[in-house]
């Protein structure tokens, strides 16, 4: 038996994930690699070819030999004694959220495995697969979704060859100082990596504001799943704090918090979101943040943002929360506590040192 051959790989422009072509001496499969070496890393693969005689049922002893199993013949759309493609032609096109990606030979879709694969009922579609195959389903009924979907990532990719920055960081200035007049400060929190992402700072009748600027360049992961058609509502998003002025140095350590939070949802290929919360216990007497939507809650004063892409901008309050608000909003969820809140809800996200609920 030959040694796997690697015929081509690329890296997420923004998640840890590794993606790589590998052709065997029986087949050929697509593989998402996600925190390659990493305790808590993964691969997620897709069938794309047999290269040689196609089996008649699952090569049962090869899988566990850990060998990449050929597809049974049934769910073979190509040639019965197997096909070669040439690694010349491959390209990979990374999907917005940097979690998926497609292959193409030359300019035709090849192999997808889109962000609903859970890579193990449903691996991804392959243009040689027949029907919902064990290592692929059929591309067909798909590939005009799928297509349109790479060639919108593609021009979105090559969005960020452009002199992209200046523009989108003078629209969030622009939006933050609508709101609360000129800035005070503005912080660089992307470590001089891509893509860039900033925190401005400013005060508005004696309350202190810090707003990220840049984080909603890039699509969420994973939101397509849960919001489904209004996806593109949902997936972008930025983060602020407001505190009273007197609570400076409240607002320094949260600064720092939210920076760290700023790449979570492609660092963890997940996403946040209105009443979302994360532990955290840097202020004393407070266990966690809870995130509130200033698009869902209009009676909360906030910054308005045009469209991005063609997507609304999010802007998720951060509101500390203590031991027994966090156990509150477990038990109860998010919608219930804020309709027993009901007119107090204006002056929730700003936080006083006190409990909120």
């Amino acid at each position: 038996m030959k040694e796997p051959e690697v015929l081509l790989e690329s890296w997420s422009p923004v998640c840890n994930i590794q993606a790589f072509v590998e052709e065997s001496e029986t087949c050929c499969y697509l593989y998402l690699w996600f925190n390659p070496g990493q305790e808590n890393s993964y691969i997620k693969s897709c069938w794309i070819c047999n290269v040689s005689k196609t089996p008649d049922k699952i090569e049962v002893d090869a899988m566990k030999e850990g060998m990449a199993p050929a597809m049974p013949k049934e769910f073979v759309g190509h040639d019965k004694d197997g096909i070669k493609i040439s690694k010349d032609d491959l390209s990979i096109v990374w999907f917005e959220e940097g979690d998926a990606a497609a292959l193409l030979e030359k300019d035709k879709l090849l192999c997808v495995i889109p962000g609903w694969s859970d890579g193990r009922n449903f691996n991804g579609y392959s243009r040689h697969a027949v029907g919902t195959a064990p290592y692929a389903w059929e591309m067909e009924k798909a590939e005009n979704v799928l297509l349109k979907r790479v060639n919108k990532s593609r021009d979105f990719w090559n969005y960020f060859e452009t002199d992209y920055w200046k523009d989108v960081q003078e629209m969030h200035i622009r939006a933050l100082e609508t709101f609360f007049g000129k800035y005070d400060k503005y912080y660089a929190i992307d470590g001089g990596n891509f893509p860039p992402k900033a925190l401005i700072t400013g005060t508005k009748n004696n309350i202190s504001f810090g707003i990220t600027a840049g984080v909603s360049l890039i699509p969420m992961p994973q939101v397509e799943q849960y919001f489904q058609e209004e996806a593109d509502d949902f997936r972008r998003m930025e983060v602020g704090f407001a505190a009273c002025a007197e609570k400076q140095d409240i607002c320094i350590k949260m600064y720092s918090f939210m920076s760290s939070i700023a790449s979570l949802p492609w660092n963890e290929i997940s996403f946040l979101s209105h009443g979302h919360t994360i532990p955290c216990d840097i202020i004393e007497g407070f266990q966690a943040v809870w995130m509130l939507d200033s698009r869902l809650l209009p009676q909360i004063e906030a910054p308005q943002y045009p469209d991005f892409m063609r997507d609304k901008i999010n802007l998720l309050w951060i509101v500390p929360v203590t031991e027994q608000e966090y156990e509150m909003i477990k038990e109860l969820g998010t919608e219930e506590i804020l309709e027993q809140l009901e007119e107090n809800i204006k002056g929730i996200h700003i936080f006083d040192g006190k409990g909120k609920l």
